[in-house]
């Protein structure tokens, strides 16, 4: 695995300092003091993580994030700078940097650990796009083999409850439901569970391979979770948005109907977003265009509180529960 890593620092002391650091633990490094060096090493070397102070001398280090995460091959970045202020960070972050350091850092293996979880994000994105085209050229095989389809349905649904931090999640397929909606939930720390039941409109016959095909997208996703990246599981209507994209790039011709929730199991938050209106949820809320149909659909978070009266979900005669315990 390729581990090269571009320092933008005009610092040369401390740059030299972070330099020898990660030399010592294998990575290729790479320095630029301004923003012109940066761009011409970026357009030879095409680092794998990008590690940016935000004050060079010839340029904002704003603006040279922005320029790299445009670019059609964007690579992570970590904004490390001396500044605290909140809008600075705020500002990094709406342009996509993947962390925000601020220096001097005084453990140095945090560093370290910033930019392993930058390639394994970045690895498990290159798994997925993998998975993805495996999957395409094996959707006609699925259509036609209904021996398969059988077996497949059967990951559909989980195998046990879940019970974490207060809080339970469990659920019952209706009779005959296992090949027209998918039930999943998984606890992603110690204080955070994602649940979501979908239910796909599809050809007569075809709603589990739409399904699987749903589970396949979200796949990576979780796995990216499960190793620490909690951003699109944290936020339903960005997973939504996520995984509405790609269905409508995709060759299954499908609507879904989806409620994804993430549940915060120490201040017993629960944000969710809804996808399609066919299913049914106890708390109100506005459900947004059904996922497959528009590539541009936009999804909204609604809030609330778990309390004893439970968080539930139902589809044709399917249920799906988060409650106290």
């Amino acid at each position: 695995m390729s581990r090269r890593v571009l320092i933008i620092e005009d610092d040369a002391i401390y740059s030299s300092l972070l330099s020898n650091y990660l030399l010592d633990r294998g990575f290729d490094v790479f320095s630029a003091g301004t923003g012109k060096e940066a761009k011409e090493i970026l357009a030879k070397v095409k680092p794998n993580v990008v590690l940016c102070d935000l004050e060079l001398p010839d340029v904002s280090g704003l603006s040279i994030l922005e320029d790299i995460l445009k670019s059609p091959e964007a690579m992570p970045v970590i904004v490390i700078s001396a500044s605290d202020d909140l809008s600075d960070i705020r500002a990094a972050v709406r342009l996509g940097a993947v962390d925000y350091l601020v220096k001097p850092v005084q453990q140095l293996d945090v560093l370290e650990f910033a930019i392993e979880n930058c390639l394994t994000r970045k690895d498990l994105e290159i798994n997925y796009e993998q998975e993805r085209w495996e999957l395409e050229d094996h959707l006609d095989v699925l259509f036609h083999d209904q021996s398969m389809i059988a077996r497949l349905a059967q990951d559909l649904t989980p195998h046990e409850f879940l019970q974490t931090g207060g809080v339970k999640v469990d659920y019952e397929l209706g009779l005959n439901d296992g090949e027209k909606v998918w039930i999943d939930y998984y606890r992603l720390s110690d204080s955070q569970v994602v649940m979501l039941l979908a239910r796909a409109q599809a050809t007569s016959g075809q709603d589990v391979v739409a399904l699987l095909v749903l589970k396949t997208l979200f796949n990576p996703i979780l796995r990216s979770g499960l190793s620490g990246n909690l951003q699109l599981l944290s936020n339903p209507h960005l997973l939504l948005t996520r995984l509405n994209n790609e269905l409508c790039h995709s060759r299954i011709r499908a609507a879904f109907d989806v409620v994804c929730a993430s549940i915060n199991t120490q201040t017993k938050e629960i944000r969710w977003s809804q996808a399609g209106d066919k299913i049914m949820l106890s708390h109100e809320g506005h459900p947004d265009l059904a996922m497959g149909i528009w590539a541009k659909a936009t999804y909204r978070n609604h809030t609330t509180q778990l309390d004893r009266s439970s968080f539930y979900l139902a589809c044709e005669n399917t249920w799906l529960r988060a409650s106290l315990t």
